[in-house]
Order: C-alpha cells, then sequence, then structure tokens
C-alpha cells in the first residue's frame, strides 16, 4: 500500500500588513524607477543596481579624524589636499539611524543593540538585512552582507580651505583652569582641527537587490541623520545629506566622489557641484533620474513619513520578508517564527 504524503500547510506571510498599502506605494515607486531595478522580495543577486548621488553639506563644525588625534583625515588629488571621510563613519550613523526607525514600528528584536546581536534569529528584521549584520554574542558565525555600499567621501575643496583649528583646555572640578594644588595656571591645552561648516562632500550609496520598501528605508535613515564625527553627543547637528540625482544601470557606473572631486574646476557652489554630478551620471549611467524625477521620490519618502499609519505597513512587510528570506537561508527555523513574533510583540 502506497504511502500518503503528508500534506503540509504554506503559510503565505508570516506577518500580516495591508496590501493595499504596499501595493499602492509600489505603484507610486515603479512610476518613477522601473520595477525591473527592485526585487520583489529579498532575494538572489542580480546585475542592476541603483546608485544615489547626494551632496553632503557640513552645517556645522565636524570633528573626522583617524590614527591623528588633533587631525582630519586626508588625502592628495593632483595639486590640492583634500579631506576624506570614510565611508564606514557614514554608514554607521545612517544604519543607527536605521535602527532606531525599525524600534519604532516592532520590527526589529527588543534586545537588539548597535554593533550588539546575541542570536542569529535576531537578523530577521529590515535593518539587519539591508544594512548587513553579524552575531556578535553567540558561537554562530553568521553574518550577512550589505545591500547598500557606501564610498569613502572626497571633500571639492582644498583641506586648508575647510578645516579650522581651535584650541580647548581642560577645565578643573571647579569649572576653571586654576591649579589650586600649584598655586598656578592649569597648562592642559590643546588643539583639535575641524572641518568648518559650508564644506561640500559629494558621495555615492549603491543599492544591489533592494526592494522598494528597503529602499525608502535605506533613503529615510540618509536624509534624517545629521549628526557624523567625534564627539557627536556635544556638537551641533553638522551635516546635511541632499539626494540630487539617482542612476540607473546594469552592472555599477563608473562615477565616484573621488573623480568627483578630482575634475570639478569650476566655481565651488552647490548647484554648480549638483550639476557635475548630474552630467557624469547622464556620461555613465543608462538612465538619470533628476530634477523634476527626483522631486517625486522626495515627495513620496515626505508622503510616508507624515503618515505613521501607511509608513508602519511597509515596515511590516520588511519584516515579512525579512523573516522569509532568514528561513530560507537556514539562519531561523520555521518553527521559531511564532516565538519571535511574540518577543517582537507583533
Amino acid at each position: 500500500m502506497a504511502k500518503q504524503k503528508k500534506t503540509v500547510e504554506v503559510l503565505e506571510n508570516y506577518v500580516q500588513y495591508d496590501e493595499n498599502i504596499v501595493n499602492e506605494f509600489r505603484e507610486k515607486m515603479y512610476s518613477i524607477i522601473p520595477k525591473e531595478y527592485f526585487q520583489e522580495k529579498f532575494d538572489k543577486r542580480t546585475p542592476n543596481v541603483i546608485k544615489v548621488a547626494t551632496i553632503r553639506e557640513t552645517t556645522g563644525y565636524l570633528i573626522n579624524r583617524s590614527t591623528e588625534p588633533d587631525e582630519v583625515i586626508s588625502t592628495s588629488i593632483g595639486d590640492k589636499d583634500v579631506v576624506v571621510i570614510p565611508s564606514r563613519k557614514l554608514k554607521s550613523r545612517e544604519k543607527l539611524t536605521g535602527l532606531v526607525l525599525c524600534r519604532k514600528f516592532n520590527v526589529v528584536h527588543p534586545e537588539i543593540e548597535y554593533n550588539f546581536i546575541k542570536k542569529s534569529g535576531y537578523l530577521a528584521n529590515p535593518n539587519s538585512i539591508i544594512f548587513g549584520d553579524s552575531v556578535t554574542q553567540s558561537n554562530d558565525s553568521v553574518g550577512l552582507p550589505s545591500r547598500i555600499i557606501y564610498e569613502w567621501a572626497y571633500s571639492i575643496r582644498d583641506k586648508d580651505d575647510i578645516t579650522e583649528e581651535l584650541t580647548h583646555n581642560a577645565l578643573s572640578e571647579e569649572g576653571t583652569m586654576w591649579d589650586k594644588d600649584e598655586g598656578s595656571q592649569r597648562q592642559s591645552l590643546f588643539e583639535v582641527q575641524y572641518i568648518k561648516p559650508g564644506a561640500y562632500f559629494p558621495q555615492f550609496i549603491t543599492f544591489y537587490d533592494i526592494t522598494p520598501e528597503g529602499f525608502i528605508h535605506a533613503l529615510i535613515s540618509h536624509l534624517k541623520t545629521t549628526r557624523y564625527g567625534a564627539q557627536s553627543n556635544v556638537m551641533d547637528a553638522n551635516m546635511k545629506n541632499e539626494i540630487v540625482a539617482i542612476a540607473l544601470d546594469t552592472f555599477e557606473p563608473p562615477v565616484s566622489s573621488y573623480l568627483i572631486s578630482k575634475e570639478f574646476d569650476g566655481d565651488v557652489s552647490y548647484e554648480n557641484v549638483k550639476e557635475f554630478i548630474i552630467n557624469k551620471l547622464n556620461e555613465n549611467s543608462s538612465i538619470t533620474v533628476k530634477h523634476d524625477e527626483l522631486k517625486d521620490i522626495i515627495g513620496l519618502i515626505g508622503e510616508y513619513l507624515k503618515d505613521d499609519e501607511k509608513l508602519k505597513q511597509l515596515y511590516l512587510k520588511m519584516l515579512d520578508d525579512s523573516i522569509k528570506y532568514i528561513v530560507e537561508c537556514k539562519i531561523l527555523k520555521d518553527k521559531d517564527v511564532k516565538k519571535l513574533l511574540g518577543e517582537l510583540g507583533v
């Protein structure tokens, strides 16, 4: 007698969300960026890329240092010495903003802290899938590659034109420079080199195999981050990010922040730098989303930021896609999903 096949119930969605809101959002996004540049869900790699050009403008003093405690990071390009901001210093801040957004909508495990993940199953969240992550506290050697590539950012102007050294002092407990034990003025003065307000740093952020919802999550994280560099807890909001164009292509267009800094030779103003970037993308990309079409993207982001309920549905969709991907990768077992959702409170 032939054995009967066991019937397995397939759960279509782990997380319930409003499909009408998600579909409406996707239609709006596809009307600006064609559908083929996105994935329906987090899946295998494809050659299509979305390359976002942004201009980062300092709006306050910024400390950007590495091995030298009192000097900014710089390098020579041709006959000028420019300031360089490593990609990790930019991405880490925006990934943290993304984590805060995910917490707002309860789509990340409550025990996750930035760069502190106890269990592999906790990787089932939008921020880890999009920005990349790894388990840090258990014996699981699980890591997720980032679907966003950040470049190093190079200044347009020479280091000497955009930096300033300021002198600081280490005050006593009384808040003065007087040393009561020695009966004299303390000599604990030190200098720090800052990037001044008004410096432009063109940069590119490239997306591989992103969903429409993942794309908007990353853009919100980028646009809403305003504090970068060392000592950001005692500094003003010191950077404004503005997207100026989006390139669409099969494989990544050969345009970089380094090349923009190297080849730009006009008067340094926001509009001149913006047009130079757009022209370079036009020369090297199949499609460039710019001007009015770009305003539609920014307007779409603004629309959903003003409507928490609609934005929440997009995050629930991302959570569902994240769980499905982690289960498919055999990082999380199907039977453990219910427990995870209970811990999330979804």
